[in-house]
């Protein structure tokens, strides 16, 4: 592992437990065993530091959910399918939703320029099941919805959980392998929500 990367984890463990108004360079060198100097080396500022750490996991769900994206079939299918990309993306990281929930509040205007990022890459996807949500509306198999409130639907289901996690470990006290049953539990669900939300015959039932 590299300086460079050594210091971006020590990065996300600082902001994670501080926030990033609270955190500074100094921490974060303190914590990556480096000097303060050899961070400002390589990120110059503690933005730059921050951002870079939010392309990273910006990039890899995006990477986990273009093949989703430009799949065939179902489009209660896709959904299912993109809920189970992103909730395996966010197991893999699990402080990226607080590192959001906290600079969504305080610094929205770092997220803002991600905005066209995702909207070039996805909006050829967008069209293509937005046409095929409507075909299946139209034959009543769905329930009348836009593709927003999928999308809304799918990103809720599975970032939530990730939320919870500390409340879970510090107050419940849910060991590591507890933890990973919840999860299991909250992952296979994902799919029967999905579809009793959005399929005509599912939603009937209810």
């Amino acid at each position: 592992m590299t300086k460079e990367q050594e210091i971006l984890i020590a990065a996300e463990e600082v902001f994670f437990q501080n926030g990033y108004d609270a955190s500074s360079t100094v921490d974060i060198a303190k914590r990556a065993g480096v000097t303060h100097a050899m961070v400002n080396y390589y990120f110059r500022s503690k933005e730059k530091l921050f951002i870079q750490i939010l392309d990273n996991h910006v990039n890899d769900i995006l990477g986990c959910l273009k093949p989703v994206m430009k799949a065939d079939g179902d489009i209660l299918d896709v959904a299912v399918d993109a809920a189970d990309a992103i909730f395996d993306k966010m197991n893999e990281m699990r402080r990226f939703p607080y590192l959001l929930s906290d600079i969504s509040r305080t610094h929205p205007d770092f997220l803002t320029r991600y905005k066209e990022v995702i909207e070039t890459i996805c909006s050829e996807s967008i069209k293509m099941h937005q046409v095929r949500l409507e075909k299946r509306i139209s034959e009543c198999s769905v329930v009348p919805c836009t593709m927003n409130d999928i999308y809304s639907t799918v990103l809720s289901l599975a970032t939530a959980p990730f939320m919870m996690l500390p409340m879970l470990e510090n107050v419940g006290g849910r060991s590591e392998e507890q933890i990973s049953t919840f999860l299991s539990d909250r992952k296979e669900e994902m799919a029967r929500i999905l579809r009793a939300r959005y399929s005509v015959k599912s939603s009937q039932t209810l």
